[in-house]
């Protein structure tokens, strides 16, 4: 029983230590921004149809 306590712990401090790196280096928004910057790319090369 203690055991499984001990590994229940362990995992809850490394899930908020993994979340505390990400919000500590803003790497949410870089992720984000190279999502964009991907997304941007491609919908930049697409044909344009322009009929008002």
């Amino acid at each position: 029983m203690l055991k499984a306590l001990i590994i229940i712990l362990i995992v809850l401090l490394a899930l908020f230590l993994l979340t505390f790196a990400i919000y500590y280096f803003n790497l949410d928004m870089k992720l984000v921004r190279k999502v964009y910057e991907a997304l941007g790319k491609h919908y930049d090369n697409l044909e344009k149809d322009r009929k008002l």
